[in-house]
């Protein structure tokens, strides 16, 4: 069973893939409002503080792991002459 920051995590995670996704307008504003309703409904032991920070971590990760996903798709590229999402026959 997940703990209340692995909820946060999974829920927020899949809220801005699908903001990004979708091109859903006020992105902000409405991952903000989702997040209230996610904690009130979800994750009620964390507090505005643990929500801030942790908010902050996953941001940090998602750019560090954004410079490691490009890398790894060149590094495909490379050694498979294969660009994402397209088949080379």
């Amino acid at each position: 069973m997940l703990n209340d920051r692995e909820k946060l995590v999974l829920h927020f995670v899949c809220m801005v893939t699908i903001a990004k996704i979708t091109g859903m307008p006020n992105q902000k504003n409405t991952i903000e409002t989702m997040v209230k309703d996610i904690r009130k409904n979800r994750c009620r032991s964390l507090n505005d503080e643990e929500i801030a920070y942790l908010l902050e971590d996953i941001n940090d990760e998602m750019m560090g792991g954004q410079a490691m996903f490009k890398y790894l798709i060149d590094e495909t590229v490379k050694t498979t002459g294969r660009e994402y999402g397209k088949d080379l026959r």
